[in-house]
């Protein structure tokens, strides 16, 4: 007999045991209502939107190959664009770029690469190097080394193309 009561009372513990659990995790997966819920109300990433009023010279136009293919597209777009706003309609601006081969924070470190560049194109006569200050709108000074005459776009090509063959950098800038 006593093996019997000891079966019932297993066989209710383990039935109010289950009965227990069950209570439990439905109460654990289910909250209550009064239960606080924290969350971030802030907005983690801010949205902005594209406010450039006009795309032209900007990385975006260097970057989408549907607008400009290349560097001389944009500088040839841009000459195109002054001539445009020329009031006299004349085309005697044409000559008014230069070849940037380097610039430094330094003015002794620029008149160094002028004087290099200098003897190294003397075979060229019409190509001389000079040192321009430069302050620009952050008050940050440099010096450029560019060359000492203004040139059409065509000839700055040319002798871009020269110092290029020479394993120097070459940038063509607008004269200002």
């Amino acid at each position: 007999m006593k093996d019997i009561k000891l079966k019932y009372s297993l066989l209710a513990l383990s039935y109010l045991l289950l009965i227990f659990l069950i209570i439990v995790s439905y109460v654990s997966i289910i909250p209550e209502d009064n239960v606080p819920i924290l969350e971030n109300t802030e907005i983690i990433i801010k949205e902005e939107k594209d406010n450039f009023k006009n795309k032209e010279n900007t990385v975006y136009e260097i970057l989408e190959k549907k607008k400009a293919k290349s560097i001389e597209e944009i500088i040839e777009k841009e000459v195109e664009n002054k001539q445009k706003i020329d009031t006299k309609g004349e085309k005697n601006n044409i000559k008014k770029f230069r070849i940037q081969v380097a610039s430094f924070k330094e003015k002794k470190k620029s008149l160094e690469v002028s004087k290099k560049l200098t003897k190294e194109f003397s075979s060229d006569k019409f190509i001389n190097f000079e040192v321009k200050q430069i302050v620009l709108k952050n008050d940050e000074i440099f010096f450029r080394v560019i060359n000492d005459v203004t040139l059409t776009l065509e000839d700055a090509k040319k002798l871009c193309k020269k110092v290029l063959d020479k394993k120097y950098q070459c940038l063509i800038v607008m004269d200002t």
